[in-house]
């Protein structure tokens, strides 16, 4: 049964979707841009880039939107109906820890991508204490069975469906299909230009940090956002 983690509240949303938009506009002219946005959720980012988009499309397993002002269809991730090839960008803000398909996933994404096309995209931390989801102490650490029955001893819902990594699990399973920039980095190094506070926050001074203590940092944080770049020698998946 599908169970939806999807965070709908308005500030949260909007401040997200300023970060993406200044995270993108960085790569790409956003006006000359299609993008697809796989797991669109509340819609308010799709409201503010069908403002500075081509084009965009907003994709969801459920129609959860508070916002509609924006061209959506309700398909599934791994199924996207699109021909290959269709955007210069693709978002996929933390949708690949609630898919058990993540390669599937990461095929459909390669075969809709531009060959000169982006992906945005960003997962939890297995390692992060604090479960973001249902918010239990050191409940990705654990076993599927022993998390199931934390999550039910908690009245959280019947088990754990979230399948969060470490980065190296992360990195390696998207190196597979695409050139990875782990944009985490820059933000360590200027989070308050990024509008990132709380923990990120405590890492401004590594700015002052050499490359390899970055790296170190890095395998500690809440979540990770990663820019991704097509692996032009795989052939388009079907």
């Amino acid at each position: 049964m599908f169970r939806s983690y999807a965070a709908l509240d308005e500030a949260s949303r909007l401040r997200k979707a300023e970060k993406v938009v200044k995270i993108l506009s960085r790569y790409k002219d956003l006006s000359r841009s299609r993008i697809l946005d796989i797991g669109s959720g509340s819609g308010y980012l799709g409201r503010l880039m069908t403002k500075k988009a081509k084009k965009y499309v907003g994709v969801d397993f459920v129609d959860e939107r508070k916002i509609k002002d924006f061209d959506f269809i309700q398909a599934d991730a791994l199924r996207i109906p699109f021909k290959n090839n269709s955007f210069d960008i693709i978002v996929c803000n933390h949708v690949i820890e609630h898919v058990t398909g993540q390669k599937r996933l990461l095929e459909e994404i390669s075969r809709l991508l531009r060959k000169d096309g982006i992906c945005y995209m960003t997962c939890p931390n297995r390692l992060w204490p604090m479960e973001p989801h249902l918010k239990l102490l050191f409940l990705s650490y654990f076993p599927k069975k022993i998390a199931d029955a934390y999550v039910r001893a908690f009245g959280k819902g019947r088990e754990y469906d979230i399948y969060p990594m470490t980065y190296h699990k992360f990195s390696k399973k998207l190196e597979i299909y695409f050139k990875l920039e782990n944009y985490t980095l820059e933000i360590l190094r200027n989070p308050a230009y990024y509008g990132f506070g709380g923990i990120y926050s405590v890492f401004s001074v590594s700015r002052y940090f050499p490359d390899f203590l970055l790296e170190f940092l890095n395998n500690f944080l809440p979540n990770w956002i990663v820019i991704l770049r097509k692996n032009l020698t795989l052939r388009n998946f079907k």
